[in-house]
């Protein structure tokens, strides 16, 4: 029997769920390994590495999944995330911008932008 991305994708999921994201990176890879176009392998590859604090790989992993799918709210909003951690606001700012046209109002991109800015913020004294 071959084992197909959805095994790999479903099961780097469920490790997710179980916070185990170190062993879900592997899943979320192997999956890539099969099909490195699916931009939610990306996505959620970009979670589990933030989840592990290499904030600067989630941010390359988001931007295949915009890549591949640019009207990608969510991933957007995550890079944005990513990008506050390590300190370039501006370029989360970017990101929040672009997360809020594509759907206004939403309340996690608005929360994320307020915390980036209060990051900014605290930063700057």
């Amino acid at each position: 029997m071959k084992v197909g991305v959805s095994y790999w994708y479903n099961k780097g999921l469920a490790l997710c769920d179980a916070e185990m994201h170190e062993k879900a990176l592997y899943c979320f890879d192997k999956a890539l390994s099969i099909d490195d176009n699916d931009e939610q392998i990306w996505f959620r590859r970009g979670m589990a590495q933030f989840y592990v604090k290499r904030a600067g790989d989630a941010v390359l992993s988001f931007n295949e999944s915009i890549k591949i799918k640019p009207l990608n709210a969510p991933a957007l909003n995550n890079k944005g995330v990513a990008l506050s951690v390590l300190k370039k606001f501006d370029e989360a700012d970017e990101c929040f911008r672009k997360a809020l046209e594509i759907k206004p109002g939403n309340p996690g991109v608005l929360i994320n932008q307020n915390i980036s800015n209060e990051m900014r913020k605290k930063g700057d004294n």
